[in-house]
C-alpha cells in the first residue's frame, strides 16, 4: 500500500501524462496546478503561471465573466460542464479550446476552487470553416447554370421554337419542377451558410410582435386552408409588445416555425400561437395538434437537412435550422416539447432589447 508521498508522486505522474491540458485554480482565482499538456497548449511554463490570476493570464481581461471556469464554477458551483472558449497563448496568438470545468469541493461541501481539462480545437474549427466555405462556393456555382437551364426550358415551353407534343411538354414540366426544387434547396443552403457564418448584418428597429404574427397568419392562409388547419392567437395586448429586432429576419424565423406547425398538423386541427412576457423577454409559443415528434428525434429537430418524416416530407430540412440561427442572432432561443400522436409546442424566447447583447 503506497504511503501519502508515493500517492502524491503517482498523482503527479498521471497529471503530467494526461493527453489534455489540466489546470487548477484556488478560491482566490490563482493558478496552483498546470500540467505538461497545458504548457504545450498555452506556451506558458508551469513556473510562470503558478500564483497568477487565471482569467487575466489566459483570457487577457480583468472581466471574470469571460472565463467559463468562473461562470460555471465560482459563480454557480455547477458540476462538470463542457463548453468552448478562446484563450491567448504566450506568443499573443488566440486559439479555440474545448474545456470541461468542475468545482473542487470536499466531503462537507467546502469550496476550494476549480479544475479544468482543455484541448486545442483550433485545427478542427479551421477545417469546419473551410468545409463551410467550400460547400457555400460549390452551392453558389451550381445555382447559375440552374437558372440558365430554367430559362431555356421556359422558352421551349412557351413554344417559341415550335410546337411540343403532349409527352414532350409533360417531360419538360417535370424537369422544370425538379430544377426549381433544386434551386430552392441551394438558395436555402446558401442562406443558412451566410446566417451561420454571421455574414448577414441584422438591422434592428422597433416592431410590434402582435402585428408581425398577424401578418404571418395572413401570409400562410392558403397553406392553412389547404391543410384544413385553423389559426388561433392568444395575447393580452393591453400594453403592446414592442420588440427590438430585424423585421425581415424575425418574420422569416417565425414564419418557418409556424409554417412547419401547419405542415405537420392533422386535418381539421388548430395551430395556436401565444404571446406573453417573462421578465425582460417576450415568450412566443407555437403549438400544434399534429402527429408529434418521437422523443429520440427531438435532439435532431434543429439540425440542418433533418426531416422528421422523410417518407412524405417535401421540404429540405433547413427551415428550423435557419429559424434557430436567426433567433441566436437576436440573443434569443428556441426549444421544443412534443408528444407523438398529440402534437408539438415550440417555445421562442426573444429579449426585448436583443440588439444590445447579441449571442456569439
Amino acid at each position: 500500500m503506497p504511503d501519502k508521498l508515493e500517492q502524491a508522486e503517482l498523482f503527479q505522474i498521471i497529471i503530467n501524462n494526461l493527453p489534455v491540458g489540466y489546470s487548477v485554480v484556488n478560491r482566490e482565482g490563482l493558478i496552483v496546478e498546470f500540467n505538461a499538456a497545458a504548457e504545450k497548449i498555452t506556451g506558458f511554463n508551469r513556473n510562470e503561471v503558478l500564483g497568477t490570476p487565471h482569467y487575466e493570464l489566459l483570457h487577457g481581461t480583468t472581466d471574470s465573466h469571460a472565463c467559463p471556469l468562473f461562470n460555471h464554477v465560482f459563480e454557480t458551483r455547477q458540476g462538470s460542464v463542457n463548453t468552448e472558449t478562446e484563450i491567448i497563448r504566450k506568443d499573443g496568438s488566440k486559439i479555440d479550446i474545448s474545456v470541461t470545468t468542475t468545482p473542487l469541493l470536499d466531503g462537507e461541501g467546502n469550496f476550494y476552487g476549480g479544475a479544468e481539462f482543455f484541448r486545442d480545437i483550433s485545427s478542427i474549427k479551421k477545417l469546419q470553416l473551410e468545409r463551410k466555405n467550400i460547400l457555400s462556393m460549390f452551392a453558389h456555382d451550381m445555382k447559375s447554370p440552374l437558372v440558365v437551364s430554367q430559362g431555356f426550358i421556359k422558352r421551349i415551353l412557351n413554344t417559341r421554337h415550335g410546337q411540343l407534343n403532349e409527352k414532350q411538354q409533360k417531360y419538360l414540366l417535370i424537369i422544370s419542377s425538379n430544377l426549381k426544387n433544386l434551386e430552392q434547396l441551394i438558395t436555402g443552403f446558401l442562406d443558412f451558410s451566410r446566417l451561420e457564418q454571421q455574414e448577414f448584418i441584422l438591422i434592428f428597429k422597433e416592431i410590434d410582435l402582435v402585428q408581425l404574427i398577424k401578418k404571418i397568419f395572413a401570409n400562410l392562409t392558403i397553406a392553412a386552408e389547404k391543410n384544413h388547419v385553423e389559426f388561433r392567437f392568444e395575447v393580452n395586448d393591453q400594453n403592446g409588445y414592442p420588440a427590438q429586432a430585424d423585421p425581415l429576419m424575425l418574420e422569416r424565423a417565425l414564419t418557418n416555425i409556424i409554417a412547419n406547425a401547419v405542415k405537420y398538423s392533422t386535418p381539421k386541427s388548430t395551430v395556436t400561437v401565444s404571446l406573453s412576457r417573462k421578465d425582460t423577454s417576450f415568450l412566443i409559443s407555437i403549438a400544434d395538434t399534429g402527429r408529434g415528434i418521437p422523443q429520440e428525434n427531438l435532439a435532431l429537430i434543429f439540425e440542418p437537412f433533418y426531416r422528421g418524416e422523410k417518407s412524405d416530407s417535401k421540404g429540405f430540412g433547413l427551415g428550423l435550422a435557419i429559424a434557430k440561427t436567426i433567433l441566436a442572432g437576436h440573443s434569443g432561443s428556441i426549444e421544443v416539447e412534443s408528444c407523438p400522436g398529440k402534437g408539438s409546442t415550440f417555445f421562442v424566447e426573444l429579449p426585448q432589447n436583443a440588439n444590445l447583447k447579441p449571442k456569439p
